[in-house]
């Protein structure tokens, strides 16, 4: 587990959190761009750690240490940036809905394309290039490219609601919560990796033709 990825990863997550909120605009364009290339290194995506893991050594043990630990530096990240942006409790009304354990099958199939495009320039071009083409990736809703900051704020906001409910003598406020919590888990999950799943491709597909 090397710290200063870590770091990197959590200090590039907090900046695209905080200053650009979504991925699909100009502006957050142009701050993923500014943070790749003054954080040398960082993935600051999900779907940019999981496509390193699906085009990696699916067997290497340390690789799996690496990026599991980017993925919790970006969760990390993310939550610092809303934490500074607003209180806790205004998180809920922001989150919204996840697929958790439902798979829709088209769903899927843009995911895995989104992915497949995305890694094509990713790990080809200058990351200013990159930026962009996941801007217009995320507009079209052929990518997901918010995972990190939309667990934080589901389990941010779902966990002051627990507290909430509960102390209002809701006997079901707990438990609502974990499911909510857990459906932002697998969703944040799922989503990144099936955007791996379509790096894989992109990196197959032309050794095979």
């Amino acid at each position: 587990m090397d710290m200063d990825n870590m770091m990197n990863e959590m200090g590039g997550a907090f900046m695209v959190c905080w200053l650009a909120g979504g991925m699909d605009s100009l502006e957050g364009a142009l701050v993923l761009a500014a943070a790749w290339m003054a954080i040398s290194g960082a993935h600051i995506l999900p779907v940019i750690t999981w496509g390193h893991i699906m085009t990696g050594d699916l067997g290497d043990t340390d690789a799996w240490m690496d990026n599991g630990s980017r993925l919790v530096a970006q969760f990390v990240g993310a939550a610092l940036a809303l934490a500074i942006m607003g209180d806790f409790g205004e998180f809920a009304a922001s989150s919204v809905a996840t697929s958790g354990f439902e798979i829709v099958t088209g769903d899927v199939v843009m995911a895995i394309a989104g992915g497949a495009l995305m890694w094509t320039v990713y790990s080809r071009c200058d990351a200013w290039v990159a930026a962009f083409a996941i801007m217009a990736l995320a507009g079209a809703g052929g990518l997901d490219v918010t995972g990190a900051g939309d667990m934080a704020a589901q389990m941010l906001g779902g966990g002051v609601d627990a507290v909430a409910e509960s102390a209002a003598g809701a006997g079901d406020g707990v438990d609502a919560i974990v499911v909510d919590s857990m459906d932002a888990v697998v969703d944040w999950v799922m989503t990144g990796l099936w955007a791996g799943v379509g790096a894989l491709v992109a990196t197959k597909v032309p050794d095979m033709v």
